[in-house]
C-alpha cells in the first residue's frame, strides 16, 4: 500500500516472482533502499490531505542470539526517546498524543522472506513526517549491518467510501482500543487495488461497501460493511492510506491495521475468509493483499 522502503504486494500466499521487481522487494531479504523524491515534506497532494502520518518498521537480525538482542533493545531504546509508548493506550484517553511509539514481536515462522518472516517491528506516529523518516534513519544506522530492515508509510486521512449512515454503522458500536495487556495481537496487511478499480468512478467504487445487485452475476450480495460486521464489536481496525495518493505504480495503496484480545482471533480469521469470498464480497476481485504480519503488542523489545 504505501509509500514504502521496501514496497511491495501480491497474493497473501504467493511467490515473489508474481510481483514486480519494484513490489518484490518487501518479500527481499536485501536492503531496501528509501525513496528517492516525496511530492513535498509531508506528502500531502492534490489526492487528499494527510492529517497524521505513521511508520512500520520490521527487523529481522541475522542472527537470533543474546548479541543481536542487545543491539535491538539499545536501537529500540534510543529510537522511543519522544514518543509515548502506545502499549497502554486506552480508547477512552481525553486528549491522545500527537507522538507514539509501540513495539512488536511475532513468534511466526522466520522462513519466509521480507516483513512477513521479521521477528521484530514497531510503529510509530507524528503529525511531522520529518520525525518518522529520522527514526527510521537512526534505526537503520544502528541495526542494518546486522539485520535486514523493511519500513511502510502510512497516513491518516478522512475516511472514503462512507456516510453518516454507515460510519454510525461502522463505528457507534466499534470496541474501543484497550492496552497491550488486553488486546494484544495484531495483524498488519499492506493491500493495493488493481487498476480497473481506480479506473471506475467514485460512485461505482463506493457501492462496493454497501449490500447490492452484484453487477457480472445479477445476485445479490453482502458487500464490504456485511462481510466485516462481526468484527465491528470486536476487532480494532485502523487503516492508513498511501501518503502520496492511490494507484501508484509499485506502491501500496493502504495498510490494514488490526488489534485483538486472544478470543477474537477466530472471528479475525472469520471476518478474512469472509471478505475474500468474492461472491458474497464482489470488490475483492479488485484486492491485491501484500505479505501479511502478525504479532503482539509489548512494553518494549
Amino acid at each position: 500500500m504505501i509509500a514504502t522502503r521496501g514496497r511491495g504486494v501480491a497474493n497473501l500466499h504467493a511467490p515473489a516472482r508474481r510481483c514486480t521487481p519494484l513490489l518484490a522487494r518487501v518479500y527481499s531479504r536485501r536492503r531496501v533502499q528509501p525513496i528517492v523524491a516525496l511530492v513535498s515534506i509531508n506528502g500531502t497532494n492534490h489526492l487528499g490531505v494527510n492529517l497524521a502520518f505513521t511508520k512500520f518498521i520490521f527487523v529481522r537480525p541475522a542472527a537470533d542470539d543474546d548479541a543481536a538482542l542487545t543491539r535491538l533493545r539499545a536501537a529500540g531504546g534510543v529510537v522511543a526517546r519522544g514518543f509515548f509508548n502506545d502499549f497502554e493506550a486506552e480508547g477512552g484517553r481525553d486528549s491522545p498524543p500527537h507522538e507514539t511509539i509501540q513495539f512488536l514481536v511475532s513468534d511466526g515462522p522466520r522462513e519466509r522472506e521480507g516483513l512477513a518472516g521479521a521477528r521484530y517491528a514497531l510503529q510509530v506516529s507524528s503529525k511531522y513526517r520529518p520525525r518518522l523518516q529520522d527514526t527510521e534513519a537512526e534505526l537503520r544506522r544502528r541495526l542494518s549491518d546486522n539485520a535486514e530492515i523493511v519500513a511502510l508509510d502510512g497516513a491518516v486521512r478522512v475516511p472514503q467510501y462512507t456516510s453518516a449512515e454507515m460510519y454510525a454503522y461502522a463505528y457507534k458500536n466499534a470496541v474501543s482500543r484497550r492496552s497491550g495487556r488486553v488486546q494484544r495481537n495484531v495483524v498488519i496487511i499492506p493491500i493495493r487495488k488493481t487498476e480497473e478499480w481506480w479506473a471506475k468512478s467514485a460512485l461505482d467504487r463506493h457501492a462496493y461497501f454497501y449490500p447490492h445487485t452484484d453487477g457480472d452475476t445479477g445476485a445479490r450480495v453482502k458487500g464490504h460493511a456485511r462481510a466485516a460486521e462481526p468484527g465491528i464489536a470486536t476487532i480494532h481496525r485502523r487503516l492508513y492510506y498511501n501518503p502520496e495518493g492511490p494507484g501508484r505504480p509499485g506502491e501500496f495503496d493502504f495498510i490494514t491495521y488490526f488489534e485483538c484480545a486472544d478470543e477474537h482471533l477466530g472471528t479475525f480469521d472469520g471476518i478474512c475468509r469472509a471478505l475474500r469470498d468474492r461472491e458474497q464480497n464482489p470488490e475483492w476481485r479488485y484486492v491485491i493483499e501484500g505479505p501479511e504480519w502478525r504479532g503482539r503488542r509489548v512494553l518494549k523489545w
